[in-house]
């Protein structure tokens, strides 16, 4: 499924629960979501889609229908097109700004356009987040939406020789140049989260579970993450 299939799939999905599902609570949203924070090599983006495939395996259950992959490559497209913009906007019944997002708007007044397009994921994902059934990976989600309780937060973490290695054989990478995508993108994450959100993104309390993938394997934690999903829908209701 190419990317515009995805996000048609995502907004029409949206519609639909707008239309046939419950009434969405602004404060609370109305079905659960897991936001997935992850250090560089980790295997943040592996969990995503190993999750995915066993709630597809599940689907059958309604609370496992209609579930979709929110990753950094889908938000970053639906926010430089005003199209779905709109689209997304004409979804929300009410209007409800967070804590987060009243800071945003104080940082961003008249910011330059990388920041206004931060702004612009950081909407599409807390609407998404209202609406849930969504699986977001990085971009502050964790921090965005901490606030909702049907929210589900993992943080993986491991040593830096397993990142490396698996930076390595993920872009066909140097051990040197690994260790330094690994150190760049670990920066840049723990900048975007203290310079929007006032946190550090290694402080584990902000988190539901933080996972050792070295310890753990991704396919474990999918398993373990699909019983949290079954066990927050049953106790938010």
């Amino acid at each position: 499924m190419s990317e515009i299939q995805k996000i048609k799939a995502f907004v029409d999905s949206l519609h639909y629960r707008e239309q046939f599902g419950p009434q969405i609570d602004p404060q609370k949203g109305c079905f659960p979501f897991v936001t997935i924070s992850r250090q560089a090599g980790a295997g943040g983006n592996a969990l995503s889609v190993i999750l995915m495939e066993r709630i597809q395996q599940v689907r059958k259950e309604p609370l496992f229908e209609g579930w979709h992959l929110c990753n950094q490559e889908l938000c970053h497209q639906m926010a430089q097109d005003p199209a779905y913009k709109d689209l997304v906007e004409s979804m929300r019944r009410t209007e409800y700004h967070s804590h987060a997002e009243d800071m945003l708007s104080q940082l961003l007044f008249g910011a330059q356009s990388q920041d206004a397009l931060l702004k612009k994921m950081f909407h599409f994902m807390r609407t998404f987040a209202l609406h849930g059934k969504v699986i977001f990976v990085g971009r502050g989600s964790t921090f965005l939406t901490r606030d909702l309780p049907y929210g589900i937060h993992v943080r993986l973490e491991a040593p830096i020789e397993s990142r490396i290695k698996r930076m390595m054989s993920a872009l066909d990478l140097t051990e040197k140049q690994a260790h330094e995508t690994i150190l760049e993108k670990d920066k840049a994450k723990a900048e975007l989260v203290k310079t929007f959100f006032y946190k550090d993104i290694r402080d584990p309390l902000l988190y539901d579970v933080v996972w050792n993938t070295d310890r753990v394997s991704i396919e474990e934690i999918a398993g373990i993450l699909v019983g949290m999903i079954r066990q927050k829908s049953t106790t938010i209701r």
